[in-house]
């Protein structure tokens, strides 16, 4: 009596604590939206340049930081909303930086540097920030040409949001002047008797007239409206969706859907939709791109069809902007620019791409199983069934009004109430029937775990997991209603080596001569840096920006000489 009390007591404890998972997703405690403020390098690129940004989270007014979201989203896109290249990055105590490849065959024109939290997405573009700037693709002789929308609910009026210039900061080179090759001592300090709060703060060299002094920051106006569809990513990227039945356009709530993830670090997943058919999966904090695959549990009765939401804003907008001009400082400066990048383009180490990169296989998402049929040790059996009973204390297949299932035994309390998972090559195939009609030719080993497993808010009867010889599911088809998919997830660092000091060997081909995007004050509220002049001779901006405790953004400029 006391063992079944156990029992119920534990399973009673495991579907409050799944219940509690999934009522979190359905709640909305965040009250208010999240604001981004960005700072970038410069306004002025050419094609094929990386665009360098850091980027700060707080609150809409920007009287407290924000805590909630911890991945960026930032894309370059056209006036009319299209995107030209994104990528999404880690943020760590409300900060964020990194860089933006900008493609080589871009058309010369006016373009927007937008960045949001998936949790802004609720409030929609309006509550996203906008940084302007302009591009020119040397190689190309077409120019952007800017449309008109005449639909007034997609056109997004702008006022310009300028930096506050103010004496915060004294930035002081050590000289006004240096000849290629010095070595430049910048020391940076807080001016005033009484010190503020400030954050964000960043610093760029730049070649005059590529930076607009005027520019400001874009701001949309409109009121923000919470949709309540997108949750905050509090760890690190998701894929959220809705889970319909195709047939009559229906949600299917209480559904589980299953997600495979291949290559290094392979891992599985499973949550179970909301009331409303929506679902939320945490992924792991991958870079690069990954295949995923999506297959939800079968609904009898229905025939179901998973929509996954789209990494990026879809939402259609149109930015009144002006042609894309140039006046004769910002010409010279772009051609100056432009023999760089060219000349750069001639010194670049080889990298090998991510796709010829040889990869290892990762240890399975369980790690050790407790028992490893290694089918090639046993004598050739007909089926994979006959495989199983020759281990009748571990697996039985049973059958059940006609269908047959799995079920493993194990010295858990719990292990006859939940179902176990069944896996080919990690990916969740909920059919026995069809699991146990794959030839045994085609099969190298099934790993089985004979114990409890919760995974995320799932709790699972143990693991089958059968792998191919040939890593292809064992030539069964996948479930038709899953879907495949090439997934992007967090963008690497930036290799800053090679923006801030002159590599030997190489000529210095740098357009931005510094970028620091995490500037700290010390305990004196004083930085100091160093850093290489290029060899090209000219004028260069120094711009220190930051966030001042009102959530100002502040803007200072001191100048070097390149003879």
């Amino acid at each position: 009596m006391i063992k079944i009390t156990t029992r119920i007591c534990f399973i009673l404890c495991l579907q409050l604590s799944a219940g509690l998972i999934l009522k979190g997703q359905e709640s909305k405690p965040f009250t208010s939206a999240e604001s981004v403020v960005l700072f970038t390098d410069r306004t002025l690129y050419v094609a094929s340049e990386q665009i360098r940004f850091s980027a700060f989270l707080q609150s809409m007014d920007g009287s407290e930081p924000a805590t909630v979201s911890h991945v960026l989203y930032c894309e370059l896109i056209t006036p009319d909303g299209n995107q030209i290249c994104g990528n999404k990055y880690s943020v760590n105590n409300n900060s964020a930086y990194g860089c933006l490849d900008i493609p080589d065959d871009i058309v010369t024109g006016v373009y927007y540097l937008r960045a949001y939290t998936r949790y802004m997405r609720n409030y929609g573009p309006k509550s996203y920030h906008y940084t302007r700037i302009r591009i020119i693709n040397p190689e190309g002789k077409d120019v952007q040409v800017v449309t008109s929308n005449n639909n007034p609910s997609q056109i997004i009026s702008v006022e310009e949001n300028t930096f506050r210039t103010a004496d915060s900061f004294t930035v002081s080179p050590d000289k006004s002047e240096y000849a290629p090759g010095d070595t430049v001592h910048l020391l940076i300090a807080e001016t005033g008797s009484v010190r503020s709060a400030y954050k964000g703060l960043s610093l760029a060299v730049v070649p005059e007239f590529s930076e607009s002094l005027d520019h400001g920051t874009p701001h949309l106006n409109g009121q923000f409206e919470n949709t309540g569809l997108y949750y905050p990513e509090t760890r690190s990227l998701s894929i959220t969706g809705k889970l319909i039945d195709n047939t009559t356009g229906k949600a299917l709530s209480g559904t589980r859907i299953n997600l495979s993830l291949f290559g290094n670090g392979r891992d599985f997943m499973a949550v179970m939709t909301d009331s409303s058919g929506r679902f939320f999966i945490p992924l792991p904090k991958y870079t690069g791109s990954r295949n995923l695959f999506l297959c939800p549990d079968n609904v009898p009765g229905a025939n179901p069809k998973i929509l996954v939401d789209n990494d990026f804003c879809t939402v259609p907008i149109h930015i009144p902007t002006n042609n894309f001009t140039l006046t004769p400082q910002e010409r010279e400066t772009a051609l100056n620019m432009a023999i760089n990048v060219q000349l750069g383009s001639y010194f670049k180490d080889g990298q090998i791409s991510d796709s010829v990169r040889q990869r290892g296989e990762d240890r399975p998402f369980y790690g050790k199983p407790n028992v490893t049929l290694d089918i090639d040790k046993y004598v050739q059996l007909p089926t994979l069934e006959d495989y199983f009973n020759e281990l009748p204390t571990l697996v039985s297949v049973r059958k059940s009004k006609g269908e047959k299932y799995f079920r493993i035994f194990g010295d858990q309390d719990g292990m006859s109430v939940f179902d176990p998972l069944i896996l080919v090559d990690l990916v969740a195939v909920n059919n026995p029937s069809l699991v146990l009609k794959i030839p045994p030719s085609e099969v190298s080993r099934i790993d089985i775990v004979n114990l409890l497993y919760l995974k995320g808010d799932q709790t699972y009867g143990g693991i089958i997991n059968i792998i191919s010889k040939k890593g292809d599911f064992a030539g069964i088809s996948l479930p038709s209603s899953g879907i495949s998919l090439n997934y992007k997830f967090l963008a690497d660092n930036c290799n800053d080596q090679e923006i801030n000091q002159q590599l030997p060997h190489k000529p210095d081909t740098r357009n931005t001569l510094f970028w620091d995007p995490h500037l700290i004050l010390n305990n004196s509220h004083v930085v100091r840096e160093k850093f290489t002049i290029s060899g090209a001779p000219g004028n260069y901006l120094i711009i220190l920006n930051a966030i001042n405790s009102k959530g100002e953004t502040i803007e200072q400029i001191s100048r070097l000489k390149v003879l």
